[in-house]
């Protein structure tokens, strides 16, 4: 038995993943004013939700019980994200594609994903150290 549950195990790997979009869009506002600049995206939402739900991305075949293979948060550590680019419709003339304010309201939904996931994460370790301390 694992005392770090799956969820911990999700909430965990959401915080990488979110701090990783956090430096893209930070990247994207820093060359907002980059002649050229083509504005990124992190997605990872969808690989995310298929781990939750027990669909991971590599799916293993064993043919004996006792064979290696993906269990518990090695599964959810191969959920990554992929970089894509924004698409553009009307591009300026210096052809840079960012859009700020779209930008920073990226960056604001992403900062609160962010605290709410660490917040939740805290409470469970609350949760287990109180039953740690009840135990005594």
């Amino acid at each position: 038995m694992t005392i770090f549950t799956q969820t911990m195990q999700l909430l965990q790997r959401n915080l990488d993943l979110r701090s990783a979009r956090q430096r893209v869009i930070a990247s994207n506002l820093a060359n907002e004013e980059t002649p050229g600049y083509r504005a990124s995206e992190l997605n990872f939402m969808d690989q995310l939700r298929s781990a939750h739900q027990g669909r991971l991305p590599v799916v293993l075949a064993a043919t004996q019980p006792r064979h290696f293979g993906l269990h518990g948060s090695q599964g959810v550590q191969a959920v990554a994200g992929k970089l894509n680019e924004v698409p553009a419709g009307d591009l300026p003339l210096d052809a840079n594609s960012v859009n700020l304010e779209l930008e920073m309201a990226k960056l604001s939904d992403n900062a609160m994903q962010y605290n709410t996931a660490a917040t939740i994460l805290a409470m469970k370790f609350r949760e287990l150290l109180s039953a740690i301390r009840d135990a005594r």
